[in-house]
């Protein structure tokens, strides 16, 4: 790329990295979201994001934009470089066979691996380094990817769409279409964003969804799990007609759940996990840990009130992103968003959860909040 006229400082140049990160939302999945430019006396000179999972990193993709031109330049990253072998060599040996002069990142990487490490390898090769700046907002783009290396569960995301007056259904159970086409292409966005996505038995017996990212052309598509205490999943249902090595489903079940039915599942292609339960329900903190041993480090939950409800009761839901139609319902049959017991305690004087970071835009003709717990 061209060498840009104006002149930056540390905290603009790191900002652009920060602007270039999110390019990756979908492709560089599961890994972060990385933004890396290298400049030369505040010039930008090169720039890159991590693209794809499996594929160059944000820094190498700086450092072949500016070439040459790299040696004696400033690298800025928003996330620590990596300094052990993964899906690609490490980063600081590129760094470093680039003559950088001064690596400049924000957030520290929360994998144990290379936590800390970039700093004393480069510092050794006779590289300046600067870590902190714009910390907390590098640390903000990638909340899934910074629980799952800290706490090895997944990061929940609980997605609704709802009337104006916050129903999910009408007073005759009806749920098909509230939200506009828009809304549904993002809801496949947010799919195609997440390692696996949730839901229950009654959605399945209900709606019979296929719980894709078909409208994202996602490269590949989320586990989508199902929770189904007494296996009444029929074989007909779609998300089991459509289970592939590149659309896989899992059911899971509570302890005393058929086994036949199990095997019949498993043959379909299916995998299926049983769990001890003392409710007859699937206990969700123990999947989401399950989850988490299989590398799933984010998941969607799209379910009925009573699923939604139960999340939200247990606290195990990070985030809500709320698609609010212009449509009013009515009605006191009509399901609420969220059913369960509801947010009981009282935060700080307030009534019920008070989310942060919240952000509100359009999408089509319906309004979408997002907001973190």
């Amino acid at each position: 790329m061209a060498q840009t006229s104006r002149k930056m400082n540390d905290e603009e140049l790191l900002r652009r990295a920060l602007s270039l990160a999110p390019n990756g939302a979908i492709g560089a999945h599961p890994n972060p979201m990385v933004g890396a430019v290298v400049a030369k006396s505040g010039r930008v000179i090169g720039e890159g994001w991590h693209e794809y999972f499996g594929g160059p990193h944000a820094e190498i993709n700086a450092l072949a934009a500016a070439g040459k031109r790299a040696r004696g330049g400033t690298l800025y990253v928003t996330l620590e470089p990596c300094s052990t072998f993964g899906k690609t060599p490490p980063c600081t040996d590129a760094i470093i066979k680039a003559r950088i002069a001064r690596v400049v990142f924000g957030a520290a990487d929360p994998n144990p691996a290379n936590a800390g490490r970039a700093a004393i390898v480069l510092r050794a090769a006779g590289i300046k380094v600067s870590a902190g700046l714009l910390r907390a907002e590098c640390a903000a783009l990638n909340p899934a990817f910074n629980k799952f290396m800290r706490a090895g569960m997944p990061y929940v995301t609980v997605k609704i769409a709802e009337s104006l007056d916050g129903k999910i259904t009408d007073a005759a159970g009806r749920s098909r279409w509230i939200s506009g086409p828009e809304s549904r292409a993002k809801t496949h966005e947010l799919r195609a964003m997440n390692d696996a996505v949730i839901t229950g038995i009654g959605t399945v017996l209900k709606d019979n969804p296929l719980m894709t990212a078909r409208l994202a052309k996602a490269s590949r598509q989320p586990l989508r799990v199902v929770l189904d205490s007494k296996l009444q999943i029929p074989f007909s249902a779609d998300i089991v007609k459509t289970v592939s090595a590149d659309a896989p489903a899992l059911i899971a079940c509570a302890d005393g759940a058929s086994e036949s039915k199990m095997d019949a599942l498993g043959k379909s292609g299916c995998a299926v996990f049983m769990f001890k339960s003392s409710d007859g329900k699937v206990p969700l903190k123990p999947l989401l840990r399950e989850l988490g041993k299989y590398g799933i480090s984010c998941a969607l939950v799209e379910a009925g009130a009573a699923l939604t409800g139960a999340f939200n009761d247990a606290g195990l839901i990070d985030r809500y992103v709320l698609f609010v139609a212009p449509t009013v319902l009515g009605g006191k049959t009509a399901l609420p968003a969220l059913g369960g017991k509801g947010v009981l305690k009282n935060y700080g004087g307030l009534l019920g959860l008070r989310l942060k970071n919240v952000s509100i835009a359009m999408c089509g003709g319906d309004i979408m909040v997002t907001g973190e717990r």
